[in-house]
């Protein structure tokens, strides 16, 4: 079941501290209103009392959803740096919650496993699994985005908006200006069987993200 709690909130525009009800874990098969709200950005928004600011509440959570096989570890956005840390500690944490009991096991079986920073990394998440994409594929693309336009490099946050009716995907670069890929060479990555040969540090991994490879602390130990 879901968890809730009371906690402290700070307002950023007057820095007001007020209470707000947020979630430290969410279980969507039971609550498929959250996922909605998910991608209608609506989840954690809170109202500050005094200056009237709207603005999304930020914590850790986990985000489960047994139906459609997803587990995520939901940390906040500024812990973003540390993911070489917080990689291995999902995956021990999902291992705990699953491997503790015979008769959870089955229940892990065939679970995607994600760690993902801020509510926009899990919507985006949500969003390619519910076109059909695989999301390691999709940070791919970023990277031929970044090939293309070396200027996205300097971007803090580029994550999938909206997949098109025609499969292109629109592309948010820092909140604000839109990046269409389009549908023709997203269909032509999908089937490339090659990435996961030039790309191993997007497949196989939690954190499945571009970040790996053009964040600051991008760090990779060929196992072999």
């Amino acid at each position: 079941m879901s968890t809730w709690f009371d906690e402290p909130v700070t307002c950023f525009a007057c820095t007001t501290t007020f209470t707000a009800r947020l979630a430290h874990g969410v279980h969507a098969t039971r609550a498929p209103e959250v996922r909605e709200q998910l991608f209608a950005r609506t989840f954690h928004r809170v109202t500050c009392p005094a200056c009237a600011t709207v603005f999304t509440a930020q914590r850790g959570l986990v985000y489960t959803d047994m139906d459609r096989r997803h587990w995520l570890q939901v940390a906040r956005e500024d812990e973003r740096p540390r993911w070489p840390e917080l990689e291995p500690a999902t995956r021990d944490i999902f291992d705990r919650a699953f491997t503790g009991s015979p008769l959870a096991q089955p229940l892990c079986e065939g679970m995607r496993v994600r760690l993902v920073f801020g509510l926009e990394e899990l919507r985006e998440k949500l969003v390619i699994w519910r076109a059909n994409l695989d999301d390691a594929t999709v940070e791919c693309l970023k990277l031929d985005a970044v090939v293309h336009e070396p200027a996205l490099l300097h971007a803090q946050r580029i994550v999938l908006d909206e997949v098109t009716a025609d499969g292109a995907l629109a592309l948010a670069v820092d909140g604000e200006r839109q990046l269409t890929i389009p549908t023709e060479l997203v269909e032509r990555y999908h089937d490339d069987p090659t990435l996961p040969r030039r790309f191993p540090e997007l497949f196989g991994g939690t954190f499945v993200s571009a970040h790996r490879l053009l964040g600051h602390r991008y760090r990779w130990v060929d196992p072999t």
